[in-house]
This record gives C-alpha cells, sequence and structure tokens, in this order.
C-alpha cells in the first residue's frame, strides 16, 4: 500500500515557510540542505520547501542536483508516497509514463548531507509530478495534530484518476461529493481529486491541516496578521507567505 506522506513547493524563501509552519502549527524543521531547501515534519507528513534559484543545469524529468528543482514558478510542485517495496510500485507503473532518476547530490555535496528522500519520480496520465519514496519522507509515522491530512488534486477525468491512484497505491475511496469530487484515503490522509481549478496552475490546488482546536489556531493566525476566510463548516483557509492555499479542519477530511 502507498501511503501519502509528502508535498514539495518551489520556494523562494524557504526559510521563512520553514519558520512559518513551525510557528503556528509546530512542525519540525527535520533538514536543511546545502541549496538552502528545508524540510519540515508533522511528525507523520513531510513539507520540502525547495529553493528556487537554479543554479545548475537541469536533467528533464529529474530532481535538481542542487536540492532545487527546473521550476521557476513558486508554489505547490509535486507530491510523494511511501511505499513497502520501491521496486513493485515502479512495476506496477504503466510502461508509458515517463520517469525520472533522482541524483543525491545538493549544491555539489553528496553523501547523507544531501541525499533527499524520494528515490524515483514518475509523472501521472494528468501531467502531477509524483515521487516514491521505500525509506520515507523524514516523517516518524507517528499520529498527532495539527497534521496534513488532505491534499487537493484537480484532474479533468474523475473517475479515471480514481481508478488509477487506486490500483497503483490500494487506497480506499472514502466519499464523493456533490461535485463529483471523489476522496481517496490511505487510512490517515486524504487525497481529494477534482475538477475544481482555484489557482492558475493544473494539478495540486491546495493542502489541509487537521488541527484540535480550530478557535486556538484561528486566533493565533489572526493574531500573527494572517488573512483568514472562512471555509465549509468547521473549517477556514489562509495563504501562506508565498501564496500556497491552506484549509485547516476540526474534523477532517476521511468521512
Amino acid at each position: 500500500m502507498g501511503k501519502l506522506r509528502h508535498i514539495a513547493f518551489i520556494s523562494a524563501e524557504p526559510k521563512i515557510q520553514s519558520d512559518f509552519y513551525q510557528e503556528y502549527f509546530g512542525f519540525e524543521e527535520c533538514k536543511v540542505f546545502p541549496s538552502g531547501s528545508r524540510m519540515v515534519i508533522d511528525p507523520l507528513f513531510n513539507l520540502a520547501f525547495l529553493q528556487q534559484a537554479a543554479v545548475q543545469v537541469a536533467v528533464a524529468g529529474t530532481h535538481r542536483a542542487d536540492g532545487s528543482e527546473n521550476e521557476l514558478t513558486v508554489g505547490i510542485h509535486h507530491y510523494g508516497f511511501m511505499v513497502d517495496n520501491l521496486d513493485t510500485a515502479v512495476a506496477k507503473l504503466p510502461s508509458g509514463l515517463t520517469r525520472g532518476a533522482n541524483p543525491q547530490i545538493s549544491a555539489g555535496v553528496s553523501g547523507p548531507e544531501a541525499a533527499r528522500p524520494a528515490e524515483v519520480r514518475f509523472i501521472d496520465p494528468w501531467g502531477n509530478n509524483v515521487d516514491l519514496s521505500s525509506r520515507g519522507y523524514l516523517g516518524r509515522e507517528e499520529k498527532k495534530l495539527p497534521g496534513v491530512r488532505l491534499l487537493a488534486v484537480q484532474v479533468p477525468e474523475l473517475d479515471e484518476a480514481c481508478a488509477f491512484y487506486k490500483g497503483q497505491f490500494e487506497l480506499e475511496a472514502v466519499g464523493r461529493e456533490s461535485d463529483g469530487s471523489i476522496r481517496l484515503s490511505d487510512g490517515t490522509v486524504t487525497l481529494l481529486l477534482t475538477k475544481t481549478q482555484t489557482r492558475p496552475k493544473n494539478g495540486v490546488q491546495y493542502f489541509g491541516i487537521q488541527v484540535n482546536d480550530l478557535a486556538s489556531v484561528k486566533k493565533r493566525l489572526q493574531d500573527g496578521s494572517v488573512a483568514i476566510s472562512e471555509g465549509a463548516k468547521g473549517q477556514i483557509q489562509f495563504n501562506d507567505p508565498e501564496g500556497n492555499r491552506v484549509v485547516v479542519s476540526e474534523n477532517g477530511w476521511t468521512n
């Protein structure tokens, strides 16, 4: 079974992003790369803020060798699944999908200091970059709140995307919304497949953090001058320092 455990962002200021999620949600910074990229965990789920600066030649379909990416647009870039066996997961991929290698080098530094968790990347049938890792994304598989519990991905063919992700990662369908959106779950984190596009770029639209006490989180964000909007019942929304949309819920998304 695959477990959704990673979202990576192209970031102009990785430290600002890392500090934000540490301050308001108590996430832990677990890695700082030579390139300036940073990672935090909740501690189940990994958020990676990849330095935007392109300082080395990129190879199409791979991670950049300096720990950032061959992409200049700030925002959510890709997501990743932890799998039990990498070879088995790769063998299940349709033969026609583009796959990329993952050089484990960052700003000229190799070895454990620079290695990134992902082992293989593929591009799904709708153009989304998806990472696979059997060694995990530096999280501890410790379930506590606040924690990332939702990733919303815009796809044009909901049923086809549902069949692909169910088959590839053995996710369970846990709900269907009135607009046709489908919720799949690995038992902890929900993948929302939707036709609704809320940002200029296709693919990943936003992610969600579940909390124990929504009122206190809302007050903390407002006290920090973070603009809040009301979402669905029991939810609020805000944009982080680099404009990524985040939904916060007390109830979660599996039911």
